[in-house]
């Protein structure tokens, strides 16, 4: 069997855009001035992630910042998280990726697993900094359909915050339930995708919008090529 391997960032976010996938506003650079440029074009403040390929913990790398504005503010944060990359080992350590601040009512995950066992399986639950504190998950085998993936939301034990609860705008639960359904299907259509992963997803009031992607492939040739 052949070794897995992580996809680069910016293949990852274009495979699942082709899925009809929303990202914020994003485009990577290679230098700090080009990223200035890219940051004055958006609205509000961007952030900046090492786009390098083989940079896989970004995070824990130093490798994100988040909430930048300003110019030298750009500046400052390119040149850290090249240097960051560089340290980590990375052949490219000047790819960043300037994306738009995306907000919504809450914060999901949508994923999916291939169990050796089972198959793909999709997930859903809450994300961003809630998804190893507490837990709140739900798992099907792929694919599901739209009201099956509605019913997964539906199970989680934080879904009154995503329905409105104390006063809270609801999100939209469909939009939710139609892009976890469309990760359930390209899980089930690709036997190569071992994981995948968005985290995390904005759930707003109308709409998704996913700010982050990790793709794991398990390395598989076909025609003489990775499938992607």
């Amino acid at each position: 069997m052949s070794a897995a391997r992580v996809m680069d960032p910016v293949s990852a976010r274009r495979l699942i855009s082709d899925c009809g996938v929303i990202f914020a506003d994003w485009r990577v650079v290679e230098s700090s001035e080009a990223a200035v440029n890219v940051a004055a074009g958006c609205q509000g403040p961007v952030a900046l992630k090492s786009a390098a390929a083989d940079v896989v913990h970004k995070s824990d790398s130093g490798c994100v910042v988040l909430g930048v504005a300003g110019d030298d503010a750009v500046e400052k944060a390119y040149t850290e998280i090249t240097a960051r990359a560089a340290a980590a080992g990375s052949e490219t350590p000047e790819r960043v990726l300037v994306e738009t601040m995306a907000s919504g009512l809450a914060e999901v995950i949508i994923g999916l697993k291939r169990d050796q066992t089972f198959g793909a399986v999709v997930l859903v639950g809450l994300g961003g900094i809630f998804t190893e504190a507490l837990k709140d998950f739900v798992l099907r085998l792929c694919p599901v359909t739209e009201p099956e993936a509605l019913g997964m939301f539906k199970e989680l034990q934080g879904f009154p915050f995503l329905a409105g609860a104390r006063g809270r705008p609801p999100c939209e639960l469909d939009a939710l339930a139609q892009l976890a359904a469309t990760i359930s299907r390209r899980g089930h259509e690709r036997d190569d995708v071992l994981e995948l992963d968005l985290n995390p997803v904005m759930a707003m009031a109308q709409g998704a919008v996913a700010v982050d992607a990790r793709i794991v492939l398990n390395g598989r040739e076909k025609h003489g090529t990775y499938q992607a």
